[in-house]
């Protein structure tokens, strides 16, 4: 008895699913370079704001001034941070491509017919013989450069207009639950797209960066502000001239101005650095004829907490 062969053909099913698949791969192919992107950007953000912090310190600014080399590198450098925050946008317009390539793909392995009636919409795909082909995108009737550039943009137009009208008479008969899954489908790509992005987003010192950033911008803005009040006055300042709080508390230091000191003091365990560690930042005067203001800065001597602000003694210096 002779065995029917099986058909290879691609059915309507089957090109719907292929089409999909191809979408699959794109939206992961996407998703990698996204991926890989990311980890480049935050190399390159890390390198920048080590540069800033080293380009603070004394050594940096007379090397800057004496060899070309390092002065071309600065220059480099702050070329880059300008560029930083359109990277970001682009790597996040990446991702929410990649996210939606995928749960196009995911809706039409799920719903080959539903998503094949789209796609006819939509001029992709034509009926032929009572079957869904791949339609073939004449682009030369579109896209050819001749003379009559005005009417064959008004034809285009037309169709686009027509194409949404088939759209949405084609989403008219889509069932309720089919709507379920495509809202289901939308607020996954939202959690992912302000969820896990943020919170695989690239981080300096393994997480501690916030911390980093906390403890520099209230330094140097104490540093700023005694700085400018002796300038103006010739004394030293406490909290109330320096129109700063006495006592303030972050989610990660407590920052007390008492007299003419600055303390921070680490709240809670980082790593290996232990909570009660303190920086600080003490202002005294020296000189008889002509009095100057002296800081002097103080890092913690624990090893463990070098991480969390390795250039502490050079902030502020000009």
């Amino acid at each position: 008895m002779a065995t029917e062969q099986k058909n290879l053909a691609f059915t309507p099913v089957r090109t719907i699913r292929f089409i999909s698949a191809l979408v699959a791969f794109f939206g992961m192919f996407s998703f990698a370079i996204e991926r890989v992107l990311t980890n480049v950007y935050g190399i390159a953000d890390n390198a920048v704001k080590m540069g800033r912090s080293l380009s603070e310190s004394a050594m940096i600014r007379f090397a800057s001034e004496n060899f070309p080399t390092v002065k071309k590198l600065l220059g480099v450098l702050d070329q880059i941070r300008e560029l930083l925050p359109y990277a970001d946008k682009g790597l996040l317009a990446l991702f929410i491509l990649s996210i939606v390539l995928m749960i196009v793909a995911a809706f039409g392995l799920a719903f080959p017919i539903q998503f094949g009636h789209v796609l006819v919409a939509m001029k992709c795909l034509k009926w032929q013989e009572g079957a869904a082909a791949v339609a073939s995108v004449d682009v030369s009737d579109s896209c050819a450069v001749s003379g009559r550039i005005c009417s064959k943009l008004r034809d285009c137009c037309r169709k686009v207009v027509d194409a949404c009208k088939k759209v949405l008479a084609v989403f008219k008969k889509v069932q309720p639950k089919y709507w379920i899954f495509i809202a289901c489908s939308l607020a996954f790509v939202l959690v992912l797209v302000f969820g896990v992005r943020g919170c695989s987003a690239v981080s300096v010192f393994g997480g501690t960066q916030a911390i980093t950033d906390d403890l520099t911008e209230k330094t140097l803005f104490y540093i700023k502000a005694q700085k400018d009040y002796f300038a103006k006055n010739k004394v030293i300042g406490g909290a109330k001239s320096l129109q700063m709080p006495d006592s303030l508390t972050t989610d990660y230091f407590t920052y007390r101005v008492t007299g003419s000191r600055f303390t921070a003091t680490l709240n809670n365990d980082v790593k290996e650095c232990p909570a009660g560690t303190r920086w600080m930042v003490s202002a005294s005067t020296k000189g008889f004829f002509t009095v100057d203001l002296v800081l002097f800065r103080s890092a913690p001597k624990d090893t463990n907490c070098v991480f969390i602000q390795p250039d502490f003694k050079n902030l502020g210096r000009k």
